[in-house]
């Protein structure tokens, strides 16, 4: 085989490689959001009862950006929160704040405890997997338990994501390479549990994931 065709083969199978890599999730996923007590006297209920809403809209962009709009919250519930890649903060806003509180999650706020996987069940046509994270957040002096349920569908790059590390963000989508389709929150006395009801992949206006000027912002 001549120098030329075996050049010629190389240029071919480089420009393959890159075509057929896989491209991060960019679009909006759509969940159907529960909030359940275990008892009747939990503290703050009536505040919590209002905090996440009944839909959950979360947009991904190709950058590692997440943006999420809780809808139907109540008038002391979330308006948004956002995860942005570029300085690897997350922003919540609520809708009775004027004020956007904002964090570094490189820092892990839990102390792990266990961790297990196994199957899932079936979330839109598609057969599911699941990772369980349990944890003790120390300044609330509860455990956390996160179960992560995930079909592969649609892809996420891990590596987006590798400064995420607070509630063992990156250590999920590491091993799921996708988005939650399900995931349950046992947060002690009560469970929110955010289900998929559609995926959209779709090109994004990046203006989602800017964070509006003419609301003060506070770190904590």
């Amino acid at each position: 085989m001549n120098s030329k065709l075996i050049i010629l083969l190389i240029t071919v199978l480089i420009f393959a490689s890159f075509s057929t890599a896989k491209k991060s999730f960019e679009g909006v996923i759509t969940y159907k959001v529960e909030t359940k007590f275990k008892k009747d006297n939990v503290p703050h209920r009536e505040y919590l009862e209002q905090k996440f809403g009944d839909t959950l809209k979360v947009y991904y962009n190709k950058n590692g950006d997440i943006f999420k709009e809780y809808l139907n919250t109540g008038e002391r519930g979330y308006d948004f929160n956002l995860y942005l890649n570029s300085n690897n903060h997350y922003y919540a806003k609520w809708k009775n704040l004027d004020t956007i509180y904002h964090y570094d999650v490189s820092e892990q706020a839990l102390e792990f405890l266990d961790k297990t996987s196994g199957k899932s069940e079936q979330i839109l046509g598609k057969a599911c997997d699941y990772i369980q994270i349990e944890g003790f957040e120390p300044n609330g002096k509860q455990k956390v338990i996160q179960k992560y349920s995930y079909s592969g569908f649609p892809y996420l790059e891990p590596e987006l994501f590798k400064n995420f590390n607070d509630f063992y963000t990156y250590d999920l989508i590491k091993e799921a390479k996708s988005p939650f389709m399900k995931m349950e929150l046992d947060l002690g006395d009560f469970i929110v549990t955010y289900t998929a009801i559609q995926i959209e992949p779709k090109e994004l206006n990046q203006n989602i994931f800017v964070i509006p000027n003419d609301i003060p912002k506070k770190e904590y």
